[in-house]
């Protein structure tokens, strides 16, 4: 299924596949959908971890509140900002990206003060919400650079 595909059924509530990329398009823009995304889906195994208390990392709640400091986060800040400043679908990927590392580094700061409990819930509750909506954000961008590209 095209990302286009996944797209539409995603906007009539009929997407329950895994968001596929066809061809090239896994890379867009200088960026590399496909890593970006799955690095996002990481986070959630990765505070997961700090919840156990067996992640084997420190991390730092203001590295990862900050929006800026991965891949897709340096794309959106750098190259994407650039070429697709002037898109409604791009203020709405930088929007719905930094609230997203706003969200993990909320439930990293709970873990931190030691509400497990609470970080836990927020994990469950809100961070895959977030992750949805960085996808959607970013497939709607392609989709609307592919639409005015013709």
């Amino acid at each position: 299924m095209s990302i286009l595909s996944w797209l539409k059924g995603a906007l009539t509530g009929e997407a329950n596949t895994k968001l596929e990329f066809v061809g090239e398009e896994q890379h867009f823009g200088g960026l590399d959908m496909k890593a970006a995304l799955e690095a996002h889906a990481a986070w959630k195994t990765r505070l997961e971890a700090q919840i156990r208390g067996d992640a084997g990392e420190t991390l730092s709640v203001a590295t990862v509140a900050a929006d800026g400091n991965c891949a897709l986060g340096k794309w959106i800040h750098g190259e994407a900002a650039q070429r697709f400043g002037d898109y409604p679908e791009f203020a709405q990927l930088r929007k719905v990206h930094a609230d997203f590392h706003l969200c993990a580094g909320g439930i990293l700061s709970q873990v931190h003060d030691g509400d497990m409990v609470a970080a836990g819930e927020a994990l469950k509750r809100d961070l895959r919400h977030h992750s949805d909506a960085v996808q959607l954000a970013l497939v709607r961008l392609y989709a609307k650079d592919m639409e005015r590209r013709g």
